[in-house]
Formats: C-alpha cells, structure tokens, sequence
C-alpha cells in the first residue's frame, strides 16, 4: 500500500511540474504570437509601448493616425481617428527651442530657462495631394535649428546681406538648408506659410500659432513625404481661448486645423473659409488638439510624464 501511495504521489507531482511548466509556457507563447501579429503589416511596424511587450523604443510622441496608415504599419488602435483629414499621421512634442530657448533671472539670482517650449508636428503626407511648393526640388530639408552660431550675434549684417544678394542670385543655399514650402529668405517672396487655428461655420476665426517649416523628407516610404512644423503655443492657445470667450464660443464647437497659405497670399488675416481659400488644410481631432493644448499650457514637468499621462488615458 505505501508503495502504491509513493508511485501516486510521484505521478501527481510530476502531473503538476507538467501543468506548471505549461502554464508558465503560455504567456510568453502568447506575447510571441501577439509581437508576430504586431510586425506583420506590408509597410513596416510601430515599435514603441504597447500593452504586454516586453522590450520597445522609448516613444516621446503624441499619435494620431488614419485607419489607413495604422493599417500599414502596425499602428496601435488607440491612435487610429476617423476625424484626422488631410494628412495620413502627425506625431506631436513638445522640443527644446534650441535657437529659441530663453532665460531670465529673478530677484534672487535664481535663472529660469525654458525647456520643451517649442511644439513641434511630424505630418505624413501622401504624394498624391500634390501639394505647391516654392522649391519644388526639394527632396530633403533639415533647419539648423540648434547649431551654435544662433547664439552669437554677428558684428555685421551677415542675414541682411543674403537677404539682398539670394534674389539677386549672388547667395545660393547650401543643399539640404533649402525649404521646400517655404523661401528662406522670405522678402519679397515668402512662399508658404503654415498656421495653427481654430475654425467656426467653415471660417477661419483665431489664429493659435504661425508653424515654421524646419524639415521636409520626400519620399519618406512610398508615396509619402513628412512635413515638420515647429512653433512656440502656448500664448496663442491663450489668446484663441479667450478670443472665443469674447465672442460667446467655446472651443467645443470650434474646429482645430493646420492651414497652408496660397503662395500669394500676402493678407495678415486668417479668416477666410476652408478649404476654399487654403492651398491645404488638415483637419485635427479634437481629443488630439486638447492633448497638443495641455502640453503647450504647461510651465514646468517632464515631458515624457506628461507623453505617459496622455497614453494611458
């Protein structure tokens, strides 16, 4: 009998060792498969924080995304919003101003320097909008947006001077600091300009921030170029808000947009209707708008606590 009782009890635990080393077996099982079924889109896969992987890029961006886009490249649903016209994705941070960042000393001594304050919008645009450009050869377009010498003042009117001898064809543009949208030097030709508002009954009524153009990449993917935009929001969000205050409108029934000037388009106003008067117009979400609001709103903090924040909502 007690032999019988020891074979049932070596065959119980081994029994259990089996079912343990299965059920262990069964997440990472589980999270393999899923991690396949993340990579397994045509054009390519998000590689940032998603619900049980294990091992991700350190995403500091704010996402919204069309189906289609998520679609091909393995875009986490949450981001995905019916509402985003105009453009395939935007990813949104806040940047350090690097040519922009300020300090200012208070009665103590104490300096205060700003950080993270300038907004900045990655937008992917298919080719097929063909949109106008002042440079249309433009392939590839990187602002020096934080070299060094933006912290010396030259001694001579260096700027001045390309600004008269470019027009003239004296100054030509090193490659790769030529905008594509934009001229450089914007008198008497400024090319197109960019601006974030906020619309009503199909007209521009507040202007939010004027977007700089400091980057393009054509051709990106296929048939796909990235625009960046960057600009400081937090007062225009400010003076949007209380704008529309004043005029007995919240920013509930406003629309938040991205617009891009005709090219000829010399007026200080922005409003006009939409699309009509725009070279191009891409329409935000709102719940993204908001989130881009609150993040140009801040005055101190982490800006990847506050990307955290937001991804998890």
């Amino acid at each position: 009998m007690k032999f019988l009782c020891n074979g049932w009890l070596r065959w119980a635990l081994l029994l259990l060792g089996w079912q343990t080393a299965w059920a262990q077996s069964q997440p990472a099982q589980t999270l393999a498969a899923q991690e396949k079924q993340w990579q397994s889109c045509e054009g390519g896969y998000y590689t940032g924080p998603r619900q049980g992987r294990r091992n991700y890029s350190n995403d500091k961006y704010l996402w919204v995304v069309t189906a289609e886009f998520a679609k091909r490249f393995c875009m986490p649903e949450h981001m995905v919003s019916k509402e985003l016209k105009g453009a395939q994705a935007i990813a949104f941070r806040m940047v350090d101003g690097g040519d922009n960042d300020r300090c200012g000393v208070d009665d103590d001594g104490k300096a205060n320097c700003s950080e993270n304050s300038k907004a900045r919008f990655e937008i992917y645009l298919p080719q097929s909008l063909k949109l106008p450009a002042a440079n249309p050869g433009v392939k590839f377009f990187e602002g020096g947006r934080t070299t060094s010498d933006w912290h010396i003042t030259p001694s001579t009117p260096l700027l001045e001077s390309k600004h008269v001898l470019y027009p003239k064809g004296q100054y030509q543009i090193p490659a790769g600091q030529m905008p594509r949208y934009r001229n450089e030097y914007s008198h008497p030709d400024p090319g197109h300009r960019f601006a974030l508002i906020y619309a009503h009954e199909g007209k521009g009524r507040w202007p939010v921030a004027p977007l700089w153009e400091v980057g393009f990449r054509g051709d990106w993917i296929q048939g796909m170029d990235m625009l960046i935009l960057e600009e400081q929001l937090g007062m225009g969000f400010a003076a949007a808000q209380n704008n529309a205050q004043h005029n007995k409108l919240t920013l509930d029934v406003a629309q938040p947009v991205i617009v891009m000037r005709e090219r000829a388009d010399m007026r200080d106003s922005w409003e006009m209707q939409l699309p009509r008067d725009f070279a191009h117009v891409i329409y935000l979400p709102k719940p993204f708008a908001e989130q881009i609001r609150q993040a140009s709103l801040r005055r101190s903090g982490n800006w990847l606590d506050f990307v955290k924040t937001q991804q998890q909502r």
